[in-house]
């Protein structure tokens, strides 16, 4: 006999504690509550994060949106509540409102008005540890006079909402970083900057979007255009490419159909020399923000990067900016999550993208190597050429003992041949020559795979290493530290000891080994000279010092 299907109830106390942890940080997830305000048409918006008369933080967030009434709060409040009727709303998933605030939060409290009626409703997440059962509480609204309060005085006798987080436990880390006021300071700074960006659209009242005002402990947010457009007022400056809308087609019932469409625009910024530092600030150059700033119903939902590793983040990658904008109908072709804070490229359309983006990173890359050259100027080259002329000067004393470990037999200047013996034998390599100039550590404007250094001979068949001046490494460090000729010659020694010790243990065998080797050093200093600061920030920190 076929046994009936049983229902099964999670427990409530694991489950509530299970989805604190859905990976929300705390810009997102008061982004979250934020799109609920803008789904309830509101136009003012209040954030405010203090703290309570404990000295706990706590956060208010109040609109003068529609309101809800008592059935409509209660469904609010249900973990998976009932689906919106307009499909564009941003508050997409019904789980927004409890998972963003619980994250951060025990004690999730939320007061509306509607015509005139208030409602109030709390999820705490103490009580359902304590009972095992999903227990809706209904605080008196006199429990709540300020949230009230500050209700009033923003709806101005019509409908709004305000959202309540209690007992955040997860948000300070320790007073080990500055007293508690200084971190909730530090958190509402960043707050600002990441809903300046999301709600770009909404706040700029731009492209049909209803405009909306919002405050962040009393600072209202100017909206930030992550393609810089408004460099473009007096005249060009940012060179602008609208592509055509890229169409997706499903196969239904054998047939193909349009499901959707979205638009990919690429914006290329201008050369950093150009901009002055207040253009720099105000359109936050840096690699953080190059890259993708994609946006679903005119709220961003990713903000600078490379979805799916679409390429690896580098200094010339800066001056690139590119728009995606798609609308509800793709929601399941990016795979959106609850956060709204995630895309995913399908593999097809990365390489559509690759393909497109292709001449705006050749432009980009022609921007960055002009404000390189302008950067390296002849001052500094000439700087750094005497500094390597001293580390040369200083290597070749010792040069007879530190060569002990190979030498060259035999040279072939027609096809750069050269055959190294060593206590392995004798190999044939192919090395750079320079047989014009005696210094031991000679930069060249490229090498051969884009590595940092190689060993190389010059003139007398002298061991030498040859430094790409093109390599991001050597820009940032080098160009930084050009003054330091200490620090320079360690360097220029540390990297000609590389390119010896590499001759010294040279075989047919390993010489394939040994190439990749650099090579692989090479591209993993190109990423981290990211971390390295700009000659123009270590400059501004060195004036500041003094």
């Amino acid at each position: 006999m076929k046994k009936e299907p049983i229902e099964m109830q999670p427990s409530a106390a694991r489950l509530v504690e299970s989805l604190r942890d859905t990976g929300y940080t705390f810009s997102t997830s008061v982004a979250d509550i934020v799109d609920n305000s803008v789904s309830a048409d509101a136009t003012e918006i209040k954030i405010i994060l203090d703290l309570d008369f404990g000295n706990n933080p706590r956060l208010r967030i109040v609109d003068n949106g529609s309101g809800m009434d008592e059935n409509g709060l209660i469904a609010a409040m249900i973990y998976g509540s009932p689906l919106r009727p307009n499909p564009k709303s941003l508050g997409k998933f019904g789980m927004g409102l409890k998972t963003a605030s619980t994250s951060f939060a025990r004690k999730l409290t939320v007061l509306s008005v509607k015509d005139n009626i208030y409602s109030s409703r709390q999820w705490d997440l103490d009580k359902i540890k304590e009972t095992n059962k999903w227990i809706l509480l209904e605080p008196e609204i006199n429990e709540y006079e300020e949230e009230v309060a500050l209700l009033n005085k923003l709806r101005e006798n019509k409908n709004g909402t305000i959202v309540i987080w209690e007992n955040i436990d997860r948000l300070v880390r320790s007073n080990n970083e500055g007293t508690t006021k200084d971190q909730l300071d530090k958190i509402a700074k960043e707050l600002i900057e990441h809903l300046s960006g999301t709600f770009f659209n909404f706040l700029n009242g731009t492209d049909g979007y209803n405009k909306i005002k919002i405050e962040v402990n009393s600072i209202s947010l100017e909206p930030w255009d992550p393609f810089c457009r408004w460099l473009n007022v007096e005249r060009k400056r940012v060179e602008t490419h609208i592509n055509k809308p890229f169409k997706i087609e499903e196969t239904n019932n054998g047939k193909d159909e349009v499901i959707g469409e979205f638009h990919v625009n690429i914006y290329i910024l201008p050369n950093k020399n150009e901009l002055t530092q207040t253009e720099l600030d105000r359109m936050r150059y840096g690699l953080d923000n190059q890259g993708f700033h994609v946006f679903r119903e005119g709220r961003m939902i990713y903000s600078g990067g490379w979805p799916n590793r679409l390429f690896v983040k580098e200094p010339h990658l800066n001056l690139i900016r590119v728009e995606l904008l798609f609308d509800h109908k793709l929601d399941h072709y990016f795979q959106i999550d609850i956060k709204k804070s995630r895309i995913d490229l399908p593999k097809d359309l990365r390489d559509q993208l690759k393909k497109v983006l292709a001449p705006a990173r050749h432009e980009a890359n022609r921007r960055y190597r002009i404000g390189s050259n302008n950067n390296n100027n002849k001052n500094s080259s000439d700087v750094l050429n005497e500094q390597h002329s001293k580390s040369s000067l200083a290597i070749d004393k010792h040069h007879e003992t530190t060569t002990s470990g190979s030498e060259v037999t035999s040279v072939d200047r027609t096809n750069g041949e050269t055959e190294i013996k060593n206590k392995f034998g004798t190999t044939k390599v192919k090395l750079k020559f320079d047989f014009e100039n005696s210094k031991l550590v000679e930069t060249k404007d490229n090498l051969e795979d884009g590595v940092l250094w190689t060993p190389g001979l010059v003139d007398g068949n002298k061991h030498a290493v040859f430094l790409n001046q093109s390599h991001e490494f050597y820009k940032k460090f080098y160009l930084a530290n050009k003054e330091n000729t200490a620090l320079i010659i360690a360097m220029d020694s540390l990297l000609w000891s590389l390119a010896e010790a590499e001759l010294s243990v040279m075989s047919t065998a390993v010489k394939r080994n040994l190439e990749d080797m650099r090579i692989s050093v090479s591209k993993s200093l190109r990423t981290l000279a990211e971390e390295l600061p700009e000659i123009k920030e270590i400059n501004d920190t060195i004036n500041e010092e003094d």
